[in-house]
């Protein structure tokens, strides 16, 4: 993992300007906000955001904040972008560090009002955060946190090589990732991993893993070689 060539310092602003919601219900329309830039504790890492994005999950926390935040609350939980500080315990990581993260769910997230050019900054915990590989834009590196996790989770520790696994919407955001993630945990010639999706969806997801799809009996075989 390559450092960005510059000191291993960085000027952090008090404050940044970023959107969120501002109600305790019914939080849309969207509003931009100036909040304060938030420090480390021992675990976490300051983030200078370069790209963030939304999921379901944040259109429902502005809707009902069925989390009980206080609002303000900026959005874009998904997040990648340049360490800018670390925690006394972070070891992983440093600063200066491309990473992709998920923020933390007791913080704010990183979407930017873009209209300052201060940029935006969020807290990740160390466990949360990885190095974003050098092929991948911040861009796009933003897009996979929370469903990779989410896939992940779902699979770590449960799937083994002789498992016949199904994964429903294996097209969608989570689904992809997950076909993904179980065609290389099984491996081998005697796998079977079936998924659904709707049938004008099957190539892509097909194309991932050359699996067997269906939107109702769903069927099984091995890869074609």
């Amino acid at each position: 993992m390559k450092h960005l060539p510059l000191k291993q310092t960085f000027r952090i602003p008090g404050t940044f300007v970023g959107v969120g919601y501002t109600k305790d219900r019914a939080g849309f329309p969207l509003e931009a906000v100036r909040v304060p830039v938030p420090r480390p504790r021992d675990d976490q890492v300051l983030i200078r955001v370069a790209a963030s994005s939304l999921n379901p999950l944040e259109y429902k926390l502005a809707e009902l904040n069925f989390l009980g935040r206080t609002p303000p609350v900026i959005l874009g939980l998904d997040l990648s972008g340049i360490v800018v500080a670390t925690g006394s315990a972070v070891r992983g990581v440093a600063v200066g560090d491309a990473v992709m993260a998920m923020a933390d769910l007791n913080g704010d997230g990183g979407w930017d009002a873009g209209s300052s050019g201060e940029g935006s900054y969020a807290l990740a915990r160390e466990f949360l955060t990885i190095h974003k590989p050098e092929f991948l834009s911040f861009l796009y590196a933003a897009a996979l946190p929370m469903c990779f996790l989410s896939a992940f989770a779902g699979l770590y520790a449960t799937v083994q090589a002789s498992d016949t696994v199904y994964i429903p919407g294996g097209a969608g955001g989570v689904g992809h990732l997950a076909v993904q993630m179980a065609a290389r945990a099984l491996g081998g010639p005697a796998w079977s991993l079936v998924a659904a999706a709707r049938r004008n969806r099957w190539p892509w997801p097909r194309s991932l893993a050359r699996t067997t799809f269906s939107t109702t009996n769903a069927t099984t075989s091995p890869p074609k070689s």
